[in-house]
């Protein structure tokens, strides 16, 4: 990989982590003030458990890896600040293809204007969340419906971001939602697949093997040791399954006996 050497950053204190995870709530909960938005309580806290373990990730990542542990929290805070965009799409009003992008600039305003950091800090975030979602589906998907590329990360935080990330999409609950946007109608990926659930569990578990191939962090790659393992025995035994109803009964019970 073509790693640049990274730039130090002016610090950053537990207090901006701590404003930055309220700022990333108050941007998720204005996204349910849109008139018919399908942004919901639940949705909110989804996000914000995923944008928690991707900082805990992202903490570890650095750590041991020897980067800026805050710099590294900070972005993975505010990697998916557009997640929950509203927008009048196919997948059904939110619009979460594009937050790479809009994440960097939205992150850097926020922490400009509200955060008031250094302008040094927002723009090393921006560029690091700008890259994060660089795994190869990902990147397929681009290519064939928008016919561009995607930000491919540079610097050592560019990589742990992604590997933070990456870590949490392998899990049980990330293979689940591969296949969910596999077998949404009209899609590109349900095109794919014309719209079969074997079809589409072989897919997502192709995802999942290229998704562990872009971990680039020896860190990284030891936390997501154990992961892998559950995520391939329960690929074991959804296999069989016959609609996505059936995929989601399954689903429940693998969860339920793994945390018991």
């Amino acid at each position: 990989m073509n790693v640049k050497i990274r730039v130090p950053v002016p610090a950053i204190c537990a207090e901006d982590l701590g404003a930055a995870h309220a700022l990333l709530r108050e941007v998720y909960e204005e996204e349910m003030r849109f008139p018919k938005s399908l942004v919901t309580l639940e949705l909110v806290k989804l996000n914000l458990d995923h944008s928690d373990r991707v900082r805990a990730n992202a903490a570890a990542i650095a750590a041991g890896e020897g980067l800026d542990v805050e710099l590294l929290q900070l972005a993975a805070l505010l990697h998916d600040v557009s997640k929950l965009d509203h927008r009048e799409i196919w997948s059904g009003g939110i619009d979460t293809w594009h937050h790479h992008h809009r994440g960097a600039s939205l992150a850097k305003k926020l922490i400009l204007a509200n955060l008031k950091l250094d302008s040094q800090v927002a723009d090393t975030t921006a560029r690091i969340i700008e890259a994060h979602s660089d795994v190869p589906f990902i990147r397929r998907y681009w290519e064939v419906v928008y016919h561009s590329s995607l930000p491919t990360p540079v610097t050592p935080e560019e990589f742990a971001l992604r590997d933070a990330d990456t870590i949490d999409l392998l899990w049980v609950g990330g293979m689940s939602k591969l296949v969910h946007i596999r077998q949404v109608p009209g899609s590109a990926f349900y095109k794919e697949d014309g719209g079969d659930i074997k079809k589409a569990i072989i897919s997502a578990r192709s995802s999942f093997l290229e998704s562990i191939s872009v971990l680039s962090t020896n860190t990284g790659r030891d936390l997501a040791v154990s992961r892998i393992l559950t995520v391939e025995s329960f690929f074991d035994v959804v296999v069989a399954v016959k609609d996505l109803w059936e995929f989601d009964q399954v689903y429940q019970r693998f969860l339920a006996e793994k945390c018991a």
